[in-house]
């Protein structure tokens, strides 16, 4: 943004950009949806801002109410995936094989702000 002078105005006007740029990937199709949670394994994945942990607790408490053989792995399990350079890029370059692992049908992952 750079600042313009106008002598018409008495404040300064200021030019604006577009700050969105152009798509770097197109969208993929989504996997499909599971027709129940009934005996599946549900994954807490969470990027340790905001209030995540806190969430998955509601949520994990709202899924129980409908689904009562539902397992879940919380999101120690699977690391910090937006913490220090290192510890993100091997939480996120491992986390395929992690949910393997511990058998995951379905995940919730919390980014928060």
């Amino acid at each position: 943004m750079t600042k313009t002078t106008a002598h018409t105005h008495s404040e300064p006007r200021y030019e604006v950009v577009w700050p969105l740029g152009h798509r770097a990937r197109q969208s993929a199709p989504l996997a499909p949806r599971l027709d129940t949670l009934d005996g599946k394994t549900i994954a807490f994945v969470w990027n340790h801002v905001f209030k995540g942990d806190a969430m998955f607790r509601i949520f994990e408490d709202a899924i129980r109410e409908r689904y009562h053989d539902v397992t879940f792995v919380d999101h120690p399990e699977f690391g910090n995936i937006h913490g220090t350079a290192a510890e993100e890029h091997e939480a996120v370059e491992l986390l395929g094989e992690r949910l393997a692992h511990k058998g995951v049908d379905a995940a919730i992952v919390g980014v928060g702000a």
